[in-house]
């Protein structure tokens, strides 16, 4: 521990923190079924230490999976867009799994209108895990026209992933 001054006040500081982190984000549009969860897909890695994001097999669902224990806050945001036509439903469920099963109490409930159809969910969860367990973000729609959805650059605004995640060590 290292002291430090900072407006009269005296600070504990640590000094060998190692603040592992991930950054990763999807150019691709996502689908699915009507009432079939699948774990959200961010197939590139924008920057990482620590942190690896990879597509399991042909789901092409993202496992975000951390080398070392430690408390970590995940972020994501997810681009829904209700693409119209058919289909009676509008909500979509989002909630966070460990290494496969779903985390208690993390899930969330969304409506994606037909009459507004760009809804972008955002949120954190903080959680501790330990070297080599991953985490999913997990997503079902009511209706097969809501997707997540990427949208190319339209200069001079930049592409718009359909989704990004980001998972920053802060214990």
């Amino acid at each position: 521990m290292a002291l430090r001054t900072a407006g009269g006040l005296t600070i504990n500081q640590t000094t060998n923190f190692a603040g592992y982190y991930g950054s990763f984000y999807s150019s691709v549009d996502q689908s699915v079924a009507a009432n079939t969860p699948i774990a959200m897909a961010a197939e590139t890695t924008a920057d990482a230490d620590g942190v690896t994001m990879e597509l399991n097999g042909s789901s092409k669902k993202t496992e975000i999976t951390f080398a070392n224990a430690g408390t970590y806050n995940i972020q994501f945001s997810a681009q829904y867009h209700s693409t119209g036509g058919g289909g009676s439903g509008q909500t979509v469920d989002i909630w966070f799994a460990l290494n496969g099963t779903a985390i208690a109490n993390s899930a969330t409930k969304l409506v994606v209108p037909s009459n507004a159809p760009y809804v972008v969910a955002a949120w954190n969860f903080v959680t501790s895990l330990v070297a080599s367990d991953y985490i999913e973000i997990y997503w079902k729609t009511d209706n097969a026209n809501i997707k997540l959805e990427y949208v190319p650059i339209n200069s001079p605004v930049p592409a718009i992933p359909s989704v990004i995640i980001t998972a920053q060590q802060i214990r």
